[in-house]
């Protein structure tokens, strides 16, 4: 009878443990809302658009109608630029170190990649070189980090890297070494695609509820279980990652921005459905900028919203 007790007392033990560890995890980490990407007219009301965050400097890319807007650090749009229709069809941007702007577009059903300067004046054309055999270019994503290019084509569930001139690194096909047969046989493709500043590759596939993490090594890794409680996974979408090596993953379904450590244990979430500022309606793509500010892509025209996400 001693002995049940002994049981049930280090049980309840290791539970309250468990819990108070959680706690105090999710306590060290404190998401804040700050403000909504906005025009001096007031917020800007987009639906589920793309954001890119500029590593190097202040800036926030969004690319929305064929038609690049750019804001500043306080989130006040600065300048834009498009409706050229010498570039096509705008799909993504982003900046370079020395500030010029890439954008992919496509005309004719050819992927297009253009170097603009800061102004968005197109001054070089980006030919992509040296694929491996069988291999076209197409994408519509676009990161920049260390100087080298990462294209995505999320429904083929692949990654081409080339250096500044185009010329290409690595081409990477996710489908098949996660496996082609799973792949197909769930419907699966890219969902949302991020670069972490030492070259990591993260993406999520919302039909396998997971999220993989791809190494310069080569190592695959993921995590994930679906479900519908705190750190799980409904309809999962974007992806970014911030200084600290934390993931963040936004939830359409549920309606949250879930935050994972280096090491893909589970830490806090936050936004939640409803109409104040600091909720979240069908969050959909993630980008972090240098000082860790969180821009979150919604839907129902609730345009970028932006978050601290501080502690730890």
């Amino acid at each position: 009878m001693i002995e049940i007790h002994r049981r049930t007392a280090v049980g309840v033990l290791v539970v309250c443990t468990l819990v108070l560890c959680a706690n105090t995890l999710a306590a060290q980490v404190s998401p804040k809302y700050l403000y909504t990407l906005s025009s001096v007219l007031g917020p800007l009301h987009y639906d589920g658009i793309r954001v890119n965050a500029d590593q190097d400097r202040d800036e926030t890319y969004v690319v929305y109608q064929n038609v690049v807007r750019i804001f500043n650090q306080s989130g006040m749009e600065i300048f834009s630029f498009g409706d050229d229709l010498g570039l096509g069809g705008i799909v993504d941007a982003a900046a370079d170190r020395d500030g010029d702007i890439i954008l992919l577009s496509y005309k004719d059903s050819r992927g297009l990649v253009t170097r603009c300067n800061f102004r968005g004046v197109p001054v070089a054309r980006v030919e992509i070189t040296n694929l491996p055999a069988g291999v076209a270019f197409r994408a519509n994503r676009v990161l920049i980090r260390g100087g080298l290019f990462y294209f995505a084509d999320l429904s083929a569930s692949s990654v081409t890297i080339t250096e500044a001139d185009g010329k290409c690194r690595q081409h990477v096909d996710f489908a098949r070494l996660i496996g082609a047969d799973e792949v197909q046989k769930a419907g699966a493709e890219m969902f949302g695609f991020t670069v972490d500043r030492d070259g990591s590759i993260f993406f999520t596939m919302p039909t396998l509820a997971r999220v993989y993490k791809y190494s310069p090594d080569g190592t695959l890794k993921y995590f994930g279980r679906a479900g519908s409680s705190a750190g799980r996974f409904g309809i999962i979408s974007g992806i970014a990652t911030d200084s600290r090596g934390d993931v963040l993953v936004s939830d359409k379904l549920r309606s949250v921005v879930m935050v994972f450590d280096k090491d893909f244990n589970f830490v806090t979430e936050f936004g939640y459905r409803g109409a104040r500022p600091e909720n979240l309606i069908v969050p959909d793509n993630l980008a972090t900028d240098r000082q860790d500010r969180v821009y979150v892509s919604q839907g129902r025209r609730r345009g970028v919203s932006v978050f601290t996400v501080t502690g730890q």
